[in-house]
């Protein structure tokens, strides 16, 4: 019976990475507040928090929405000052950072709300970050350097994907050295998560599908990950069953509020599951797409997820065999490895049927590159927690097979 394939799977899957026998800690927001309309608790939450004065970070694509107008009449019905620093990029920099500070010093702002995506609210975390602790952001590069708790925080997210309005992580892109910085603290969390899906009713369809695709990647690399436990196990396998559920619904019909809150939801628990069991080779490689080449990340996650999946299969094969039965898929009567490789088929198909492309060479990654990408990857922090060790010459296969769109599916 199907039942009985899924409890056996479900003890295979989860090995020795989630059980009970070891240490875990999980981190989160203080409050999430979700549901369509809820963005008006912002003032209300600023206020409760202690602040007065506010620096509201965005950039000019949600402005352009009227999504800040909005943030800023429930800011002013608590008669809250503020003032915006409107010029994030798309893959955040160490001068956005710099100049948010200085925007929230000549404010004299006491708390901050970060109004966007996972760039915006990254670069957010940064700022209140650096208003507390002094300093420049590369001085945080890594794990627990952040020392001191950030300026009270309201993370207002408008897409579904980086799950950043519950993460303790932020990345940060120094130009200047072409590399992606991860900074990791329990005090970069924000104190306030608000997922509004109507604020996402109005995202395009390519924004749509690469920050779905950010999120179910995060799912998939925290739940196959080292460092899963028995609770980020459960948020990753609910975010991939809402994610592969309802993102071709919400890329299709943006007005669609169920879809769009189903997916917003699954974002979220996917955003918690990473930020506590870490991710793997997916972001490891993606990073220096968005470091070298200014690829956005959730478009770099999505065409790479597939090539990495595939690497992972071996040793792995009960997890994702898992994800497959997460992913709805019929595998009961299948071995582990052919239902694992029927939820790299599926990514495949999601991805072709959000438009997607396969291989970096028609994305503007030059093959001469990529000797420069493979160095870059293999001094990246997130390949510790990948499940599969990685060599140099492995993933300069990965690399290769990527570049070109080869499968063995």
């Amino acid at each position: 019976m199907r039942t009985a394939a899924i409890t056996r799977r479900g003890r295979r899957s989860t090995g020795g990475k989630a059980v009970a026998n070891r240490i875990w800690q999980f981190y989160g927001p203080r409050r999430i507040v979700f549901g369509p309309g809820c963005v008006e608790v912002v003032g209300r939450e600023v206020k409760r928090l202690g602040g007065s004065r506010v620096l509201l970070v965005t950039d000019p694509g949600v402005r352009a929405a009227g999504i800040v107008e909005r943030v800023l009449e429930f800011l002013e019905a608590e008669k809250l000052e503020s003032t915006i620093y409107e010029d994030v990029q798309s893959n955040p920099t160490v001068g956005n950072v710099s100049d948010g500070v200085s925007a929230l010093r000549r404010h004299r702002a006491d708390a901050v709300v970060g109004v966007g995506g996972g760039s915006v609210l990254d670069a957010a975390k940064m700022v209140a970050a650096l208003a507390a602790n002094g300093g420049q952001v590369q001085e945080y590069d890594g794990v627990d350097l952040v020392q001191k708790r950030m300026l009270p925080f309201v993370a207002v997210n408008t897409t579904a994907g980086t799950g950043s309005e519950v993460s303790r992580w932020a990345v940060i892109t120094d130009p200047e050295r072409q590399v992606k910085m991860a900074i990791g603290s329990e005090n970069i969390v924000p104190d306030v998560a608000v997922d509004d899906p109507l604020l996402t009713t109005s995202i395009p369809q390519s924004l749509t599908a690469a920050t779905g695709m950010d999120a179910l990647t995060h799912a998939i690399e925290a739940y196959v990950g080292k460092n899963a436990s028995h609770l980020s196990d459960s948020l990753a396998l609910g975010a991939i069953a809402l994610l592969t559920g309802n993102l071709r619904r919400a890329y299709s019909s943006g007005d669609d509020v169920e879809a769009r809150g189903k997916v917003l939801y699954g974002q979220m628990l996917a955003g918690l599951a990473f930020s506590n069991a870490g991710v793997g080779n997916v972001h490891a490689m993606a990073h220096q797409l968005g470091a070298v080449y200014d690829m956005p990340h959730g478009l770099a996650n999505a065409m790479l997820l597939p090539y990495v999946m595939e690497f992972n299969l071996v040793g792995n094969e009960g997890r994702f065999a898992r994800i497959a039965e997460a992913m709805g898929e019929i595998v009961s009567d299948l071995s582990d490895r052919s239902a694992a490789r029927k939820a790299c088929s599926n990514v495949v198909a999601l991805n072709k049927d959000l438009g997607i492309p396969a291989a970096l060479k028609d994305c503007g990654v030059k093959e001469g590159g990529l000797d420069v990408l493979v160095e870059k990857t293999m001094n990246d922090g997130a390949m510790t927690t990948n499940p599969r060790q990685t060599s140099k010459a492995e993933m300069a296969g990965l690399w290769h097979r990527a570049f070109e769109g080869v499968l063995d599916l």
